[in-house]
């Protein structure tokens, strides 16, 4: 699903499952039959200041993104450190780090944290990401028990967190 494309669905299915499958197929709205014109120009509308906002926050995107004490350099394939030495990173830690760094302080699930980093469908058994975010969590977290950077969010998936609050 890219999100420089907005998707408006206009069936003649009214059903819950119907609208509910075009949502996960990607589509960005969903208006069935029949339609008020003026709440359709609306909908493209909505549509199309996001579809903008996405476009907009993907140009101001550089090829390095801070956080913490960490720098991802998106170009090298590197995390460095305060030190700008280089943390270990597999491909894959790299990958979920990245799709981590396009999405901050944003609530990812499994299912989309597998389609961003590593393009495929999601298997409900898949247990990979988990894992993943544990080893990310060892090499960058200071208690890793108590992540700051990428936290749980019970029963939604997990957000990486850019900017510390105090206190």
């Amino acid at each position: 699903m890219s999100r420089t494309i907005g998707i408006i669905m206009l069936p003649a299915a009214a059903e819950v499952f119907d609208r509910i499958v075009g949502l996960e197929m990607g589509a960005a709205d969903y208006v069935t039959k029949p339609f008020e014109p003026r709440e359709l120009l609306a909908r493209v509308k909505s549509v199309l200041r996001r579809v903008q906002d996405a476009v907009e926050r993907a140009e101001e995107t550089s090829s390095r993104v801070r956080f913490g004490e960490y720098t991802l350099d998106l170009e090298a394939h590197q995390l460095l450190d305060k030190n700008d030495e280089a943390v270990a990173l597999t491909s894959m830690e790299f990958d979920l780090l990245k799709a981590f760094a396009e999405n901050p302080n944003k609530v990812l699930d499994r299912d989309q944290l597998l389609n961003l980093s590593h393009n495929r469908d999601w298997d409900p058994f898949d247990r990979s990401i988990d894992i993943r975010i544990t080893r990310l969590r060892r090499k960058m977290e200071v208690e890793p028990s108590r992540p700051q950077i990428i936290k749980t969010v019970r029963g939604a998936g997990y957000i990486f967190v850019t900017r510390q609050s105090g206190g």
